[in-house]
């Protein structure tokens, strides 16, 4: 590892290489090790379906300009390490979402925390993410889940999450529920 990236990235528990957006005043935070700490914890894999929006895919229909038995556009799916927080409309204000509490009803409102290091390209709102049954140690592939996917989320809002020397490397997506979908 090279001494710029260490200065980046600084260790935790080496105080002499913190860097700070605000020399002097507070010390900067390394997302990174926060973000891999609590995905490792308790995380779990989900599949992330990105869209390519300059490929139609084979269920398009030149003839009448729209897709049939299956989305309009070319996929690519990506096994992810991700985090969910169910969300709630807070009370008395709908328009605020809050955590919600062990045993409350809830809407279909959830957000996922994805750690994203596929490097080309962004996780947009055209993309979803698809939950699934997998009771492995392993990472699963994409051939392992096809037919076991339990819930679909289209993604409404896509937020990078930059460190203190702004590299994008995770995501928190605001996701509603696909009772639709393909």
């Amino acid at each position: 590892m090279s001494d710029s990236y260490s200065l980046l990235y600084p260790q935790m528990d080496n105080p002499d290489l913190t860097v700070s957006l605000y020399p002097g005043y507070t010390t900067g935070i390394d997302l990174r090790k926060y973000m891999d700490d609590i995905l490792t914890k308790y995380g779990h894999y989900v599949m992330v379906r990105h869209y390519d929006k300059n490929t139609r895919s084979t269920y398009w229909n030149d003839d009448i300009q729209e897709s049939i038995g299956g989305p309009p556009y070319a996929w690519d799916d990506y096994m992810v390490l991700s985090r969910k927080v169910i969300m709630r409309a807070g009370w008395p204000l709908g328009g605020l979402e809050q955590t919600t509490p062990a045993g409350l009803s809830t809407v279909a409102y959830v957000t996922y925390y994805l750690k994203w290091n596929w490097g080309y390209s962004s996780i947009t709102n055209l993309d979803e993410i698809c939950e699934f049954d997998w009771n492995y140690a392993r990472i699963p592939g994409v051939e392992d889940i096809k037919n076991s996917i339990t819930n679909k989320y289209n993604i409404l809002e896509s937020i990078d999450l930059l460190g203190d020397s702004g590299r994008r490397e995770f995501y928190a997506c605001i996701c509603r529920l696909d009772t639709v979908g393909y």
